[in-house]
């Protein structure tokens, strides 16, 4: 439950504009990642692509089972001072998503970090 409201209020943030440095990738407001290596782009309320500094597709995921009968979408943002994305997933659980040994980026359901939970 606590998962849930922490999801939820991250994503009416992502979805309100604030003073604060804004973290969330949207569309068409793709998000550099710490290193500047990785970008983050929230190709919809549903889909999630990371490509490298030069275009290249690293890794890309659609949401829509979990989104096709919610009004609100998934929240897109780097942990700040590492290359390991979090995908917030209204209703759901969260995901980190990141590159492994193998330089292979999966997605991992986990629960969220603090850092991530202080945005809301």
């Amino acid at each position: 439950m606590r998962i849930l409201a922490a999801v939820l209020a991250l994503v009416l943030v992502a979805g309100c504009g604030s003073d604060r440095e804004d973290r969330f990738a949207r569309p068409g407001a793709p998000k550099t990642s710490p290193s500047g290596k990785f970008v983050a782009h929230a190709e919809s309320a549903s889909e999630v692509k990371v490509t490298d500094r030069n275009g290249g597709e690293v890794f890309r995921k659609s949401y829509e089972y979990a989104t096709s009968s919610r009004a609100d979408g998934i929240g897109v943002v780097w942990l700040s001072k590492q290359d390991q994305l979090w995908v917030l997933v209204p209703g759901d659980t969260s995901e980190r998503v990141e590159p492994g040994p193998d330089g292979v980026w999966t997605a991992v359901k986990a629960e969220l970090p603090g850092e991530i939970t202080r945005l809301g």
